[in-house]
């Protein structure tokens, strides 16, 4: 069906109502994927000036980042490291399960999670709404059932909402179509299921996609991988 359950919807903004009681300085996290753009879309339906962050790492795909640009009221952050040079430095990225590491890449710390944290400190937001949903990872699932979708990052000292949590793919693909909201171009002309860093080599399929997408690129990272230790280390 092409219609995204009116519940979900309502039960989305109620979320998200409720998340703006607790905040006087919010911003949405964006990526420029398929799920931040929904977000962005019902939390403005609600409040038009909430401003979005994007955390442009210097290696996502042009289509992400021209189009996140195009995206009113954006902060756009710049990473701590080149990625090429974090490489050099860290090794290159490995899927979760195999990480050795409990906080994950280097890459993505010095790329998108500190650049981002600097502006949420500077400009003392003290709510993110975060595209992020149950389905895609057990992990996922877990922490939204433990936490729910709005609660205190006492670490961070900030609120999270997650006003999609409990929708499938199906659902957001629903809501883009009933909607009519402009997406990022990428998941057209190459058929993404996700979107991201494009010489990441931390998620199941990235061969296959950068076969299809940028062989050119593939075949620097098979290159540069077999000399290079992988990630892992955070000494």
């Amino acid at each position: 069906s092409d219609v995204c359950s009116s519940d979900l919807v309502k039960s989305a903004k109620s979320l998200i109502v409720d998340a703006l009681m607790f905040s006087e300085n919010p911003v949405v996290l964006f990526s420029g994927g398929k799920d931040s753009t929904i977000v962005l879309h019902l939390v403005r339906q609600i409040d038009p000036s909430i401003p979005a962050m994007f955390n442009n790492t210097g290696v996502e795909a042009k289509e992400t980042v021209d189009f996140s640009r195009s995206i009113p009221n954006l902060i756009e952050t710049q990473p701590e490291m080149n990625f090429w040079k974090c490489i050099e430095k860290y090794g290159f990225p490995t899927t979760k399960s195999s990480n050795k590491v409990r906080h994950g890449n280097m890459c993505c710390l010095l790329l998108k999670e500190r650049p981002g944290q600097r502006i949420i400190k500077e400009r003392n937001f003290d709510l993110t709404f975060i595209g992020i949903t149950s389905a895609e990872s057990r992990n996922r699932k877990l922490t939204l059932m433990f936490r729910g979708p709005h609660y205190w990052m006492k670490t961070q000292k900030i609120w999270r909402c997650h006003p999609i949590w409990n929708w499938k793919e199906s659902d957001v693909w629903d809501y883009i179509n009933e909607y009519k909201v402009n997406v990022n171009p990428g998941y057209k002309l190459y058929g993404w299921h996700r979107c991201g860093c494009m010489p990441c080599t931390a998620h199941k399929h990235w061969e296959q996609r950068l076969e299809r997408e940028n062989p050119k690129l593939l075949k620097i990272i098979k290159e540069k991988r077999f000399s290079k230790p992988l990630c892992g280390d955070r000494s």
